[in-house]
């Protein structure tokens, strides 16, 4: 579960950097290397969303670590499944077939033109920076794992956030 963690977070870490910057100054979003790299994200994306269902959560209590499936399920529906489920809808599959589909009915295949016309694609690309509940999950995971004190966890939590103004700029 660990390199899995890792993959997620530099999934994340990907995700806040190209979705803002590729929104803001690309006009066509459908070259190759931009839905490679949203499907990708997306499938991985939902692949955690399934995968969180069978991971132990540790509990808060203590050091136990809770392995009920049952519990597990109840506990993630309870808290970040909503989150995570926003965040993970493959919006790029979804107009990818409606727009690569020819049978599809008319009415259907009008509404997405329509949707495209206003843009309206990215505004629902950036439900996926809702990812960042995530990215908040795993440090907090990895300041448990590597023993990091509040302020070295802070300490790289600014680093992050200093990338990001710097990316913005």
């Amino acid at each position: 579960r660990f390199y899995w963690d890792l993959i997620m977070l530099l999934l994340m870490v990907g995700n806040l950097i190209v979705l803002p910057v590729g929104i803001t100054f690309f006009k066509e979003e459908n070259s190759p290397p931009w839905i490679v790299f949203n499907v990708l994200s997306d499938t991985f994306f939902l692949l955690d969303l399934v995968l969180n269902f069978r991971t132990g959560i540790v509990v808060e209590e203590g050091a136990e670590i809770l392995l009920a499936p049952r519990a597990i399920r109840t506990r993630y529906l309870r808290t970040w499944f909503l989150v995570d489920l926003i965040s993970s809808i493959p919006v790029d599959y979804i107009f990818l077939v409606v727009e690569l589909e020819p049978r599809l009915d008319a009415e259907v295949y009008k509404t997405a033109r329509a949707l495209r016309i206003v843009r309206f694609t990215k505004i629902l690309s950036l439900l996926r920076l809702l990812r960042l509940s995530r990215l908040i999950r795993y440090m907090h995971q990895w300041e448990e794992i590597f023993h990091m004190t509040y302020d070295l966890a802070s300490a790289v939590v600014r680093i992050f956030n200093l990338i990001g103004m710097m990316l913005l700029l």
